[in-house]
């Protein structure tokens, strides 16, 4: 199949994606083999307020995280980028996800500077990672702010549509 093979080569890029458990595992073009791979239809919106719907071709999540034998008690996930990037996303909303190479049956890394995206139907533009490199679930107990483990500003830059510099935040108050 000429899809598969696509995908098999943009797993040849970086960053690879390392997912966290009991059995850690990279995803490589061997490993993909073994993994449930899926096209979804997610509509992303973005932080200018601009909207587009995409097929988006990766493993599901839940392949992810049945691979690495993780914890039915998982509560969220926390994905982070290669530039340190890093958002927690609900276990409900990330099982409808996946870690997509493809996007419109097309490499990913053909027409952007990163190699994948993590998407889900339902999660908020800014939580759909570019440049995935680690996924780790996490047990948040409920007086827990998942949130906590989150890092919006990677390098003291806030992220945006056109990420600011932290010194034009604080002009700006």
């Amino acid at each position: 199949m000429e899809e598969q093979g696509r995908l098999a080569e943009s797993l040849a890029y970086e960053p690879q994606v390392t997912v966290s458990g009991p059995t850690p595992f990279t995803v490589t073009a061997d490993t993909i083999e073994e993994l449930e791979v899926r096209t979804v239809d997610v509509e992303i919106i973005c932080a200018t307020g601009s909207s587009y719907t995409a097929a988006w071709t990766g493993p599901t999540v839940g392949s992810l995280l049945d691979t690495a034998s993780v914890s039915p008690e998982t509560t969220h996930v926390v994905v982070e980028s290669a530039d340190a990037y890093r958002v927690v996303i609900p276990i409900r909303e990330a099982l409808g996800g996946v870690v997509s190479y493809l996007k419109d049956r097309e490499p990913i890394g053909a027409h952007q500077d990163y190699m994948n995206r993590m998407v889900s139907p339902g999660t908020e533009g800014a939580r759909d990672i570019k440049g995935v490199s680690r996924i780790e679930p996490k047990i948040f107990e409920p007086d827990e702010e998942p949130e906590s483990a989150e890092n919006l500003f990677p390098d003291g830059k806030r992220f945006t549509a056109n990420r600011i510099e932290k010194d034009d935040l604080e002009q700006a108050e």
